[in-house]
């Protein structure tokens, strides 16, 4: 673990790829500049605004963004800064390789919780690090991979669709039904579905299931809310029909989750 100019970086090297955990300060700005390689970066707590050439695109905790090399570029942090993790394939052969090649905004919901697990990983000291870090960083680049195909395949979403995925988010703990979504942004139920899934592929009701638990992820991940408040909040029945869909999604159950998000020993298993 390193700190350079206020930036804390945990990071380290598996097979074929140099990962890194990197917390900015509040209100932090970073010069312009041109990464030398392509590099998958997602945002575990906090928010941040990326100014291109040409645009400027804001990310906040939950979103991922595939970043192509030489793509010039500044950024500046929010008023809580920023938690980042950044998967980079050391060449071009590395699976999802291709899929770092357009400056791509990324909300799979999926992303969340391999994120968290990934930054326990860069800093435990086990023997085991290493091998579950590359894991993960594998199953963040087949995210990446079907989550490009997936946009590649639907085209550029309509302005609409956005809207109703922000509404989604908007309501993390409430029960938003296809019709209440359809409703406010103008569009007919059964076209909304039809575009929804092919943008996103899953359901309405689906991704907003997944919104949840990767809400419920993020506040399980940083904090000590009892987990029955958590599943409360998260708008879920009970904790134990919430430990049950998590389990199934993420793998492990929210105190395991917890427990190997907040590992926070010395150091990491392999530091540049």
């Amino acid at each position: 673990m390193t700190k350079e100019e206020g930036v804390t970086v945990t990071s380290a090297d598996v097979d074929g790829f140099t990962l890194a955990e990197l917390q900015f300060p509040p209100g932090y700005v970073q010069d312009a500049f041109e990464p030398d390689s392509a590099y998958l970066a997602l945002v575990l707590d906090g928010a941040m605004e990326k100014s291109f050439r040409s645009r400027t695109m804001f990310f906040r905790h939950g979103t991922a963004l595939t970043m192509p090399a030489g793509t010039r570029h500044s950024a500046r942090f929010g008023s809580r800064g920023a938690r980042i993790v950044i998967v980079k394939p050391r060449h071009s052969s590395r699976p999802a390789g291709p899929s770092l090649e357009a400056l791509l905004e990324l909300r799979g919901s999926g992303f969340t919780w391999l994120a968290w697990r990934l930054a326990a990983e860069l800093r435990a000291a086990d023997e085991g690090a290493p091998l579950a870090a590359e894991g993960l960083a594998l199953e963040l680049l087949a995210a990446t991979t079907r989550e490009t195909s997936g946009l590649r395949q639907a085209g550029r979403p309509p302005a609409w669709l956005r809207s109703a995925e922000e509404l989604l988010r908007a309501h993390i703990g409430d029960y938003v039904g296809l019709g209440e979504v359809a409703s406010a942004i103008g569009v007919h139920p059964a076209h909304l579905a039809r575009v929804f899934r092919a943008h996103y592929g899953v359901s309405v009701g689906e991704y907003g299931r997944r919104l949840r638990l990767a809400w419920a992820a993020t506040e399980i991940a940083r904090g000590n809310t009892p987990l029955a408040a958590v599943a409360a909040e998260a708008g879920f029945a009970d904790q134990s029909h919430f430990t049950r869909l998590f389990r199934r999604h993420v793998g492990i159950t929210p105190a395991r989750y917890r427990a190997e998000a907040q590992r926070d020993k010395l150091g990491a298993f392999q530091t540049p």
